[in-house]
């Protein structure tokens, strides 16, 4: 379902974002499954009437007409607009332009971007053939992101979509299981010893009675034994929103261990929420003292305040976004200091940053409107 948040800029500007619902319809007549070639670029869309970041100024919008929210693999992203009997998924590149699309029932909203063994970014959507919540007879399927070729399934799957990255279970959290991206087929499940807790690119991780574990085709990649960080095997689970490259656990306490995906290394020890900048690599978590910045020279506490409602919304091009009720706050990555994010004067729905590749571009949140900031640039508009 679609994440959508009420913001105001705090420093001189104001608005109201809406929220989004979805909402289930009938069981949709039977349509085609199979992703379509497209290839069209989109049109620039008027943004007079929205607050922009100062990073995507310069760059032409696009709205794709979204309402899931994104994920992304490199420079392809992939969402859904919701229909009246169906969802339509597709993937649109950064500049703009849609590569393939795919129906599906309204109720397979579970979806996920992830890698084979090689490295190619893979769309896995679920379907369902004979129930419009997508609860039963649950399939999944993986095709390239960038072609929308198909690269295995329908894969028989327990239920429902849960992730992070492709996990399924049924919704009475009976077995759960992990797909193998490479094939399809079952990584890793359930077991009497060992209870799976996410997909991330291809790594499963999974916690046994005395240790965590990650797995890449097969071959265990890393293990951290639970004691080491005094952490339970009934407790940990995984936070469902995935940032590249990490891992990040709930210890049972709404916080929790942020994790290097690749190296096992633990780069914080609690953290309720966390953020990559993809432009400078920093990493920002957030736990009770306050934010955190984490990059190759090490780690530095930020001196910002941070009252209990506000929420860490985003790390764009060396600034973070925070949330505030319906104020929206600025901060310097390296120093904490409030910084400049949107220009000095303006009306109208503020967009907020959300996913963004290390070249600035990527998606923006204004309202019940998703925009894609593309790496095409805005023709000069003459003076008024």
């Amino acid at each position: 379902m679609a994440r959508r948040r009420l913001v105001t800029i705090a420093v001189g500007l104001s608005t109201t974002l809406a929220l989004l619902g979805c909402t289930s319809t009938e069981a949709p007549p039977e349509f085609e499954r199979e992703p379509r070639q497209v290839g069209t670029e989109l049109d620039e869309v008027d943004a007079s009437d929205l607050q922009l970041p100062l990073i995507v100024e310069p760059l032409e919008l696009v709205e794709p007409g979204w309402d899931l929210d994104v994920k992304h693999h490199g420079d392809v992203f992939l969402s859904a607009g919701s229909g009246d009997d169906h969802l339509d998924f597709s993937a649109v590149d950064k500049n703009g332009t849609t590569l393939w699309q795919a129906p599906r029932p309204t109720g397979c909203t579970g979806f996920s971007v992830t890698a084979d063994s090689e490295g190619t970014p893979l769309a896995v959507l679920t379907d369902s053939a004979s129930d419009k919540t997508c609860d039963t007879e649950v399939t999944a399927t993986a095709y390239d992101l960038e072609t929308g070729e198909q690269r295995w399934g329908p894969s028989d799957v327990p239920g429902p979509m849960q992730g992070p990255g492709v996990v399924f279970s049924a919704a009475d959290q009976g077995e759960t299981v992990a797909l193998d991206p490479d094939t399809g087929g079952v990584a890793s499940a359930e077991s009497s010893t060992s209870r799976v807790l996410g997909e991330y690119q291809g790594t499963i991780l999974s916690v046994g009675q005395d240790t965590l574990s990650a797995s890449n085709g097969g071959d265990t990649a890393w293990e951290i034994p639970l004691a080491d960080h005094d952490w339970s095997v009934e407790g940990l689970t995984a936070f469902p929103e995935q940032v590249d490259g990490l891992i990040h656990l709930d210890a049972d306490d709404g916080s929790g261990p942020v994790i290097d995906a690749e190296t096992g290394d633990v780069l914080d020890e609690s953290a309720s929420e966390i953020a990559r900048d993809a432009n400078s690599e920093m990493i920002i978590t957030r736990d009770e003292q306050g934010l955190t910045v984490i990059d190759e020279t090490g780690t530095n506490e930020l001196p910002v305040s941070l009252p209990e409602p506000v929420v860490l919304e985003a790390a764009v091009g060396g600034l973070i976004y925070l949330r505030e009720g319906e104020s929206l706050r600025v901060h310097n990555t390296a120093t904490g200091s409030i910084a400049r994010g949107y220009p000095a004067e303006g009306s109208g729905i503020v967009a907020v940053p959300d996913l963004f590749t290390s070249q600035g571009l990527g998606t923006l949140r204004a309202g019940d409107r998703t925009l894609l900031a593309t790496d095409r640039v805005v023709k000069d508009v003459p003076e008024q």
